[in-house]
């Protein structure tokens, strides 16, 4: 099973959920996103941004409850019909808890740095994933790139750059 590279970090913002990526939207295990106090695994965050919803799951937004923050984007493809059926089933309603939703990407992504109360604000340790089942590459934060370099796991592909929003603060 993969696995993100780091034990800990600030804020994780993951680009998509689905149902075609996991049966919780997304791994868990991967994400460290669990809803039952019996799970464990993957890195401990403090917060998480979804950004989108795949276009296979048809609006059912099962997994957007580990999100602490997610983006308008994501929230008007929400279909409640195709959300709540499964969820009353599984008796684990959090999973389509709705967090807060920022008008971009980028203010997801700031909103989920902000309320990071224990982080070191100057220094956040951020990654970010297209998906949990496509989290072999991601970005990382420079807080989090001296850790990669040290990592003998992790071949760094590029040097730090910063992210590239467009005119509505998106990323794609």
């Amino acid at each position: 099973m993969a696995s993100l590279p780091f034990e800990r970090a600030d804020a994780l913002v993951v680009d998509q959920i689905g149902k075609n990526i996991s049966g919780d939207g997304m791994d868990p295990n991967i994400t460290g996103t669990h809803f039952t106090p019996y799970a464990y695994g993957g890195p401990k965050t403090e917060n998480v941004a979804v950004l989108d919803l795949t276009p296979e799951s048809r609006g059912s937004a099962i997994g957007i409850g580990a999100a602490t923050v997610t983006t308008r984007r994501f929230f008007d493809k929400i279909d409640f019909g195709q959300t709540y059926p499964n969820r009353l089933t599984s008796k684990v309603l959090a999973v389509c808890k709705i967090p807060l939703v920022a008008p971009s990407d980028r203010a997801a992504i700031a909103c989920a740095i902000y309320a990071c109360a224990l982080a070191d604000q100057g220094n956040i340790r951020m990654a970010r994933i297209r998906n949990s089942l496509h989290a072999d590459e991601l970005y990382v934060s420079e807080a989090l790139w001296g850790e990669m370099r040290e990592n003998p796991n992790a071949t760094l592909l590029q040097e730090p750059a910063h992210m590239a929003f467009d005119a509505d603060g998106n990323l794609f």
